[in-house]
């Protein structure tokens, strides 16, 4: 199942393709995310492309659209796992595709 399938079938609304591709594409313009998930979505591409930059105003974004502490922290830990896990299955030459990894 691709992320596109994943996320029709979490959903409980109808949403279309094109919606989907609206989160991937133009998140900011996005039918299918409330300000919430927008929220959460540029912080954590910031923490993943630009960590060096986040400062008290990124995380108080996430408390302005009604994230606790303990669910920033959530993000927070969540984004890092993924990073560190993309990154090293990355650096083993390991794909989602063959979780077997590389052939010697």
């Amino acid at each position: 199942m691709n992320h596109s399938q994943a996320f029709r079938a979490e959903s409980e609304d109808e949403i279309s393709i094109s919606d989907v591709a609206t989160v991937i594409m133009d998140r900011d313009n996005s039918p299918a995310l409330d300000e919430a998930d927008k929220a959460m979505l540029a912080f954590t591409e910031k923490m993943t492309f630009d960590c060096c930059t986040l400062t008290e105003d990124d995380l108080n974004a996430l408390r302005e659209v009604g994230f606790t502490d303990e669910n920033v922290l959530d993000i927070i830990g969540s984004v890092a796992y993924r990073n560190m896990s993309n990154r090293l299955n990355i650096a083993l030459g390991l794909d989602a595709d063959d979780p077997e990894g590389p052939r010697r």
